[in-house]
């Protein structure tokens, strides 16, 4: 390759670019802070966040917010996790001698604060691989994720993927606490998530205070066996008992008295036929595992009546997203 078309290849894009990042559900039940699956409406609408890089530099990074959820964000930029995550990039692609000037940013925030979709990881993710496009890729995959890591580290408090990982990869990740490794696990086509948001906002932090600060032995040992096996039968293809794995031991029983009418959401699709029913992330939002869309479809309607508390909430019936954050 000449020095010439090199030089072209690393030569920032001058056109508008928009990246998507879907939302996300950590946990699931049996993962905690170790799974993570994107997510996508099977009805083709864009659930998550989309950050546009406008051309042409400025003296400082600027950041121009609006969508159905922009309301919820700070109003000063500077407490925005976008310019946060733009100043880190920056320092980042300069530290390995990529010439970075700052630029006007657009976030559309379609994704709720504190709802346990993956909010904050959406922001971030569009956000980076926005950067990472428009300046030619000076971060490659490792680096990405380690820097998005940290990003979100500084909202939570700690370094955990399962929500940054399916939310740039795409698909279900399995996710290791405290470091950037994640891998890819299989996930039966034929299921469905049905996720429900009731409108409501559960802080992350305040979701964690209520877990205890130690599990006794039997607890961990059989959420191990659990883990393990969900994890052997997606590989073997056993839909149906992985399902049966997606009991949460560990987060589940402490957090279920901060989301008022789970217990009953619980009972109400589990008779409907649902495989698994569970909390997404650290909730409020809640989500069921179906393999039937007449099942899906009543209990979409059943949470839209009954869990919903509020016109902001929804319920959206959502397949794997297989192709995580990308250029639309």
């Amino acid at each position: 390759m000449s020095k010439e078309k090199a030089s072209k290849e690393k030569t920032p894009k001058k056109r508008k670019l928009t990246v998507y990042a879907p939302a996300s559900s950590g946990n699931l039940s049996v993962g905690f802070d170790a799974l993570g699956l994107a997510l996508a409406p099977v009805d083709g609408s864009l659930l998550g966040d989309c950050v546009s890089i406008i051309p042409g530099t400025t003296d400082d990074w600027t950041l121009c917010v609006d969508g159905p959820f922009a309301h919820a964000l700070p109003q000063d930029q500077e407490q925005n996790i976008v310019i946060t995550s733009c100043r880190r990039f920056e320092q980042a692609a300069r530290s390995m001698g990529v010439a970075v000037q700052p630029l006007k940013l657009s976030l559309e925030k379609r994704l709720p604060v504190g709802s346990g979709l993956g909010s904050s990881a959406s922001s971030i993710v569009a956000t980076l691989v926005a950067l990472n496009h428009y300046f030619g890729r000076p971060l490659d995959r490792p680096a990405l994720l380690q820097l998005m890591a940290e990003m979100e580290a500084s909202i939570s408090g700690e370094v955990h993927l399962d929500n940054i990982a399916p939310c740039l990869l795409g698909g279900l990740r399995l996710c290791i606490p405290g470091t950037a490794r994640q891998y890819a696990l299989p996930w039966p086509g034929h299921w469905q998530s049905v996720v429900a948001w009731p409108g409501t906002r559960l802080e992350t932090r305040t979701a964690r205070e209520v877990l205890p600060p130690a599990y006794d032995r039997q607890t961990v040992v059989t959420h191990g066996a659990q883990f393990a096996l969900f994890v052997h039968e997606l590989h073997q293809g056993g839909a149906g008992a992985a399902a049966e794995c997606l009991v949460d031991l560990l987060a589940e029983p402490y957090r279920k008295s901060l989301l008022p009418g789970f217990a009953t959401a619980r009972a109400e699709l589990t008779r409907m036929g649902a495989l698994a029913v569970g909390i997404s992330g650290s909730g409020p939002a809640v989500f069921c595992i179906v393999d039937d869309s007449r099942v899906a479809e009543a209990a979409a309607q059943w949470l839209q009546q009954h869990y919903v508390k509020n016109e902001a909430g929804f319920v959206h019936i959502c397949r794997a997203d297989l192709a995580g954050a990308r250029e639309v």
